[in-house]
């Protein structure tokens, strides 16, 4: 407890600071006065029929391309979760089966409403299976050849019309887009971990995206109840832009002999709500090593500190 006067020039020191920082200012206008704009679909092209989506394909049944196939079944769009096996696909599938019987053992979902999800969700290793798909979400191990190699396959499949996306958590979508036949129909969504409770979705505009595109992106995100916000195209885009620069400082201060309790402990008081290195570990440490290889392949051995690399690959 402390008086008054003092409590509120706190405030307005906080509050001064916060908005002397653009991006502060920015994030705050998004969360609080763009929010329904947002979510209404702003950044949609105007002139561009509503997309109603007939059937979704996910490339990849790990982590993330299981959760974007529950999301999209508990909208009640059929979803194509593909793997490179059918052992795979059934464990993404096996995941959507955990999430929503957990929901029904808590009494927020009921036993229907479990077998309608599941129900929706075709898993399979066979690229034929794709034909039909409105959408396809390519979330495969980030890795231009490996994404290189499923772009094609899937363009191989789908209508002409079909918008192909990708969940490529650093890896320009300028570049991946070359990989495509019709790049213009080429589109980067880009999901946060886990998929069933992160509400905010990057939409990714490579060169060549077109309106068609940019419009489906925000439909599909809308149609499955998240926050769709459009960037351009860069290495990360907007927020792992600023994320990896974070977790790079924890590896530096790691590598220099300070505690890990203690970079968890200051990174908590400065308000984050993970701390970087339990964030590493929770989107996964390999997925740090494929963005570190990735961009060395892409950029050159420069653009990633070798004992940050080292400390990585040790805990892989």
């Amino acid at each position: 407890l402390v008086p008054f006067d003092t409590a509120l020039k706190i405030e307005q020191r906080y509050f001064t600071e916060i908005m002397q920082t653009s991006e502060a200012a920015a994030m705050i206008r998004s969360l609080f006065v763009s929010l329904q704009e947002l979510n209404k679909g702003a950044r949609r092209p105007a002139g561009v029929p509503d997309t109603k989506f007939k059937k979704i394909g996910i490339l990849g049944a790990g982590f993330m391309g299981a959760g974007i196939a529950y999301v999209t079944a508990k909208a009640g769009i059929p979803v194509v979760l593909l793997d490179r096996d059918m052992e795979s696909a059934e464990k993404g599938k096996a995941h959507s089966d955990s999430l929503i019987s957990d929901q029904v053992k808590k009494g927020r979902a009921k036993p229907e409403e479990k077998d309608k999800l599941l129900s929706l969700i075709t898993p399979t290793a066979d690229y034929a299976d794709l034909a039909g798909c409105d959408l396809v979400v390519e979330a495969v191990f980030e890795d231009s050849a490996v994404k290189k190699s499923a772009t094609e396959k899937a363009e191989a499949v789908l209508k002409s019309s079909a918008i192909f996306a990708s969940n490529t958590s650093t890896i320009p979508i300028t570049s991946l887009a070359k990989n495509s036949a019709r790049p213009k129909n080429f589109v980067g969504i880009h999901f946060f971990s886990p998929v069933d409770k992160m509400m905010l979705v990057e939409i990714i505009l490579g060169k060549k995206t077109g309106d068609k595109a940019l419009a489906t992106a925000i439909d599909f995100v809308r149609a499955i109840k998240k926050t769709p916000i459009v960037v351009n195209d860069t290495r990360g885009f907007y927020v792992n832009r600023c994320v990896l620069r974070y977790m790079s400082e924890a590896y530096k201060m790691l590598i220099e002999g300070v505690p890990v309790a203690m970079i968890e402990n200051a990174a908590k008081a400065a308000g984050m709500p993970v701390g970087p290195l339990a964030l590493t570990d929770e989107t996964a440490i390999d997925l740090a090593q494929k963005i570190m290889k990735q961009t060395i392949r892409d950029i050159g051995e420069k653009a990633v500190d070798p004992k940050q690399m080292a400390l990585i690959n040790t805990m892989v």
